[in-house]
């Protein structure tokens, strides 16, 4: 990746919708207003299960929307979607049930899918990552918990999983959130195709913006290339320290007090990626190179188990309705809801008692 045009970006964040039902404060207006003075090029409203459109009528206008309304939030991020997908397990998921999901998720090929917050209760464990497939990134930074371990975890199994860094603001008055996470995306053209294609080739890096980090002036990179079995990389400043990490997040090579680096990967590395870190708390989060004998890093799918995915999702599906009617509930209020019976129970009560023989004392 040489100099070109990089985008600013953030995928996820929450409006109020469905009534107040879910948790997001402030309007999509709002949290659209934000950003754009933050200089962002690209900011999507990803509300639960619901596709917003206030900026369908922007240059970069990309459909987003979170996945998942499961116990242990086992959650994705669906960007380029028009439609929503329902199907989910609310019990605590299996492999089998993760995967099914991703399956269903990642079936059109015009759709990319990110693996939101895998820290945030366990949502997926280290070991899922050895197996899961078909889906594209990984919202490694957010502000609940950055997810590292989980990165490497799928790279250390060879997945060609992207980073990404994202807000997850849920709450736009308080802006407690606003501006903590980015990512950068290189693109030909500003258009969602192109947004969405770089996020899939890894052509991208993610940022955790420090405290005292003017928006504007946040460092970026000029290049990153490959020379036979040489990386070589160059920020436009000069940073504290730059980190290479390898198979199972080991640390391969550190530098300090320089805007280019340099390391020799190994067959015994798999992959290596790039940390850079700086004074004022901005660290910035390259993606990797890996090793490899082939240039066809396509994921090998795997196939949930029939049984298990048939038994949790008829429970899952029970349990929906049952939460649907609550939210139904909920949202009429205090109406008086009628349901009506084929019987009469105070009539059938009635003629039992009547019906019933009197106690006598005679033997």
């Amino acid at each position: 990746m040489r100099s070109g045009q990089w985008l600013k970006c953030n995928f996820h964040a929450h409006a109020n919708a469905w009534k107040g039902i879910t948790n997001g404060k402030g309007t999509a207006k709002e949290i659209n207003h934000a950003y754009d003075s933050l200089h962002y090029d690209v900011h999507c409203i990803s509300n639960y299960h619901s596709i917003d459109t206030t900026t369908i009528n922007s240059q970069i206008y990309i459909p987003a929307y979170e996945h998942g309304y499961n116990i242990s939030k086992t959650h994705q991020l669906v960007l380029g979607n028009k439609k929503v997908c329902w199907l989910d397990y609310i019990l605590p998921q299996t492999l089998s049930n993760k995967q099914d999901v991703l399956n269903y998720l990642s079936a059109d090929t015009g759709t990319l899918v990110i693996l939101n917050h895998p820290k945030i209760r366990n949502g997926y464990r280290r070991d899922d990552f050895s197996y899961l497939t078909n889906y594209h990134c990984m919202e490694v930074l957010n502000p609940a918990g950055n997810s590292f371990p989980q990165w490497d975890a799928a790279l250390s199994a060879g997945k060609p999983i992207f980073i990404v860094g994202d807000d997850d603001l849920h709450d736009i008055i308080s802006k407690d959130r606003l501006g903590r996470m980015c990512t950068y995306v290189k693109v030909k053209e500003r258009n969602q195709h192109q947004v969405l294609h770089a996020l899939k080739k890894g052509r991208g890096y993610g940022v955790l913006i420090g405290p005292n980090q003017h928006p504007d002036s946040i460092p970026k990179l000029n290049y990153l290339v490959l020379k036979k079995d040489t990386i070589q990389l160059q920020m436009n400043t000069a940073a504290s320290t730059i980190t290479f990490t390898g198979q199972n997040g080991k640390i391969l090579a550190s530098f300090s007090q320089t805007a280019n680096a340099k390391y020799v990967i190994h067959s015994k590395d798999h992959y290596a990626r790039a940390s850079i870190n700086y004074p004022n708390g901005t660290s910035i989060y390259l993606n990797p190179v890996f090793y490899t004998d082939s240039y066809d890093l396509a994921q090998t799918a795997i196939y949930p188990d029939v049984r298990t995915t048939l038994l949790y999702r008829t429970i899952g599906f029970s349990l929906a309705g049952i939460w649907l009617f609550g939210v139904f509930v909920f949202i009429q209020g205090k109406r008086t809801i009628y349901i009506t019976l084929p019987f009469n129970p105070r009539t059938m009560l009635k003629n039992r008692f009547k019906n019933r023989k009197k106690p006598s004392l005679l033997n």
